[in-house]
């Protein structure tokens, strides 16, 4: 990724912190429903596209303990501090919506714990040696498919880690106004299957499981 799209990208979150208080003002005012048909039968509005607000948002990565001294170790959540993407929405034929998310994989910390003083060691171990930030700066998820049921998407894409990209599928709440959009959920992968060797420490004897699960609880705003 050159050095202008890094800059782009964290030009977004910086534009973002600045519009965040309000839209979640707008967010907490406004009522929570579906887009869907106006009242007196007018037809429901054209597609709109939301930027998302990293500032009032949450990405987050949740990793598990496995291994013969797996009581000694930690569980440990790690969270994106820069990221941008868009959600265009359209109300009267969902299935045309789409999702795009980009995360600078350099802004990518390891939440500190009271007693984790471990944590340098595993975030220099996560940036070096799992997801290669030098050279994979990004971590990118694409939509194929989107389904809307009530109060819930249904979402296929592609998600994107060390240059090796997977189908994934995941169900978000989905709450959505002209004005603002919020989705929360989570999701399961395995390392593996993107090629990352999971940490392990002590001879593998203290090791982090395959299986780690995305949390998500992002908010946007409509762009005008």
């Amino acid at each position: 990724m050159s050095i202008q799209r890094c800059a782009t990208l964290r030009r977004r979150h910086g534009r973002a912190m600045a519009v965040a208080v309000s839209a979640v003002a707008a967010l907490a005012a406004a009522p929570i429903a579906r887009a869907q048909d106006r009242a007196g039968g007018e037809p429901a509005p054209a597609p709109l596209t939301y930027t998302v607000l990293p500032a009032a948002s949450v990405l987050e990565v949740h990793s598990y303990r496995s291994g013969l001294l797996a009581g000694l170790g930690h569980e440990h959540v790690i969270r994106a501090h820069a990221f941008a993407g868009t959600v265009v929405y359209d109300a009267r034929d969902p299935s045309r919506s789409s999702v795009a998310l980009t995360v600078l994989t350099d802004s990518l910390r390891v939440v500190p714990a009271a007693d984790s003083a471990d944590i340098p060691a595993i975030t220099k171990a996560m940036r070096e040696h799992v997801l290669n930030v030098a050279g994979f700066p990004e971590v990118s998820f694409a939509s194929t498919d989107v389904r809307v049921r009530g109060d819930t998407v249904h979402l296929r894409g592609n998600l994107t880690m060390v240059g090796v990209t997977r189908p994934v599928e995941l169900d978000l709440t989905l709450h959505v106004t002209p004005e603002v959009l919020h989705v929360s959920g989570s999701f399961t992968v395995k390392q593996t299957d993107f090629g990352i060797r999971p940490y392990a420490a002590g001879l593998g004897t203290v090791r982090v499981k395959d299986q780690v699960t995305f949390r998500l609880d992002i908010r946007a705003i409509a762009s005008r």
